[in-house]
């Protein structure tokens, strides 16, 4: 192996596990020390370009990298699965994710790990299509010590909560979430499952844990008077804006905003990862909901917004999502913007 191909292995493997844990300039230095020694065209620097951009929050010009990548048709099954991934968790895209996907598995020297791999992400794609019973019969076939990953035992759950089998799914959410104790999204899916299958109290100390583990203990900075006026003046607008039978369900509810969820509003029952949580009592049991007040979460609101419409995008999403479930009208048809007389 010449010098430079050897200096390459070293500097991409440094960059990757620099990347893994968080230290982004460290990996744009070995980045950049890696279109050195391979030149910016190499599908591995390609990778690491891809997934470095993607860290960054630059999704389209991370995607084209990896997509470059595989481009090229690297003998490695990471960069197609990488790519996956992303055109799934980025893009939504499950027809391009699955075709790089079965390039992986067409992979002549495919590893048993590798194998694994992609027959799992073949079965989240089966699960994004809502063909169920493809994707359990796919995660029947991943096997190895993958059967033990919380990736494995997360898209499981969702298959079977999908399939009709909730307390199934609540174990293996359970199992997931305890395989990974420090990661809130896990404790999150199981927090989301337990309210699926009406498990309230449980779903409720779930989520407080999903409260602690988002920093929800930590003090919280106020919001300043501006912010505050321009997410309250966003909302009504966007209240404003609703069909009038939702509209009236909200109008005259008051408009707070506060940095986060407080743990009272959690142990409540209050979702600590909304943009918009609505106080008071929902409705149950044929009596109607009574809205006591709207409370926006500014860093949620925030965290993932660059412009207003994205803002304002966010609000409105929410808000139905919350006429949903707080005043039970299933009747909301989100996509048309329009609710049944």
């Amino acid at each position: 192996m010449s010098d430079d191909r050897q200096r390459l292995e070293d500097v991409l493997a440094h960059g990757l596990s620099a990347l893994d844990e968080g230290r982004l300039d460290e990996a744009e230095e070995a980045l950049d020390r890696a279109r050195k020694y391979g030149g910016e065209n190499h599908p591995r620097v390609l990778h690491l370009a891809g997934l470095l951009a993607l860290a960054d929050g630059d999704t389209e010009r991370g995607l084209g990298f990896l997509m470059q990548a595989t481009d090229q048709g690297p003998g490695r099954a990471e960069i197609y699965l990488d790519c996956a991934e992303a055109l799934l968790i980025a893009r939504d895209d499950v027809d391009e994710a699955e075709v790089v996907v079965r390039q992986a598995l067409d992979l002549p020297d495919l590893g048993e790990r590798e194998r694994c791999e992609a027959t799992l992400t073949l079965a989240q794609i089966r699960l994004e299509r809502m063909d169920v019973d493809g994707a359990l019969q796919l995660l029947d076939e991943v096997g190895c010590e993958l059967s033990d990953h919380p990736a494995f035992l997360s898209t499981k759950s969702h298959a079977l909560l999908a399939a009709g089998r909730g307390d199934e799914a609540v174990e293996v959410a359970r199992q997931a979430a305890e395989a990974e104790p420090d990661d809130p999204d896990y404790r999150y899916q199981l927090a989301l499952t337990l309210l699926e299958v009406g498990r309230r109290d449980e779903a409720t100390a779930a989520m407080e844990e999903v409260w602690r583990l988002d920093g929800g203990e930590a003090p919280a900075e106020s919001v300043p008077e501006e912010e505050a006026a321009f997410l309250t003046e966003m909302l009504e607008q966007v209240v404003a804006d609703l069909p009038e039978p939702l509209m009236r369900l909200v109008a005259s509810a008051p408009i707070v905003v506060q940095p986060r969820a407080t743990l009272e509003q959690v142990r409540a029952g209050l979702d600590p990862r909304n943009d918009v949580l609505f106080e008071g009592t929902p409705a149950a049991d044929g009596r109607s909901g009574e809205l006591r007040r709207i409370v926006v979460l500014r860093d949620h609101v925030l965290e993932h917004a660059e412009h207003e419409d994205d803002v304002a995008s966010a609000l409105l999403y929410a808000v139905v999502d919350e006429i949903r479930t707080f005043f039970g009208r299933d009747d909301v048809v989100f996509g048309e913007a329009t609710v049944d007389a």
